[in-house]
């Protein structure tokens, strides 16, 4: 295991030399690998993960690999290195803020094959906004996350904390827009150690059988452990499943750039590093 998994960095250190250079032909026969990709009809803002999903949307051993927050440089490029060595698939939840910081990154994602889908434009607790505030802070989002991909993306989003609410679930609805929770958290934000990562996610998914993982791509600790984790995933058999929708989003255009109350503060961040304190807010506590 430990020959397989300096194999895999070594492969991802190659790729992260030059970016979207890996090449399906020269994936290794014994890669992860995608084993089915399924086209989600996200017509009326349906649910996927827990606790509204439907549990059997994936076939038991069958994963979906997701990630929050980014993207960040360093950690989002080591993350598609090592996807690009098992030939895998995921889906990045951006942030429009950082979308609009680092649009090259969000471009190599999509370059790569990867679904990028949305998680508002400054994780904001939807919860507590008003609901033209969240409105803003979901279509600003997607709006930068389009442009930094130089195409429409996926109508996929996710609640920062997992905290949603009756107006924001039922705008979703009307614009035809996925609402995804999880399944297995990966806790990545709480422990910084890549061991203790691998070891939480991989007791959860064989508790569980199946499902939605959560990660989040801003964290070098994160980046250390998926080359381990998907060596693992191969190892005990599970089966990763890629995410595409059926229809991209058309943004809407009255919504572009940064949210009229947030545009102080991003100007005040591009002035140096992007930080963000979180709070626990729920059971789940998911960023």
């Amino acid at each position: 295991m430990r020959f397989l998994v300096g194999c895999i960095y070594a492969a991802a250190a190659l790729l992260l030399q030059a970016p979207g250079a890996w090449a399906e032909e020269t994936c290794p026969k014994d890669a992860l690998g995608v084993s089915r990709t399924i086209e989600v009809d996200t017509t009326g803002g349906p649910w996927f993960g827990e606790p509204h999903g439907n549990r059997d949307f994936l076939s038991p051993g069958e994963v979906v690999l997701t990630f929050d927050d980014g993207p960040a440089p360093r950690s989002t490029r080591a993350i598609l290195a090592a996807l690009a060595a098992q030939c895998t698939k995921a889906t990045f939840f951006v942030l429009g803020e950082r979308a609009a910081e680092y649009p090259a990154d969000v471009r190599e994602t999509m370059a790569q094959g990867h679904t990028i889908g949305t998680h508002t434009w400054s994780h904001l607790n939807i919860k507590r906004l008003s609901e033209e505030q969240a409105k803003s802070q979901i279509e600003t989002a997607f709006s930068e996350a389009e442009k930094a991909a130089g195409k429409p993306v996926a109508p996929f989003f996710r609640y920062p904390y997992l905290s949603d609410s009756p107006a924001a679930v039922a705008y979703l609805q009307s614009r035809n827009i996925g609402q995804f929770a999880i399944d297995v958290d990966s806790f990545d934000w709480r422990s910084r150690n890549a061991k203790a990562v691998v070891h939480r996610v991989m007791g959860a998914l064989e508790r569980r059988g199946r499902g939605i993982v959560l990660f989040h791509d801003i964290h070098w600790s994160t980046a250390q452990a998926i080359p381990e984790f998907l060596a693992l995933l191969k190892a005990k058999g599970y089966k990763v499943v890629h995410l595409q929708p059926k229809a991209t989003l058309v943004a809407l255009a009255e919504y572009q750039g940064p949210p009229a109350s947030m545009k102080a503060t991003t100007t005040a961040r591009r002035q140096g590093p992007v930080r963000r304190v979180r709070h626990r807010v729920s059971q789940w506590s998911a960023w």
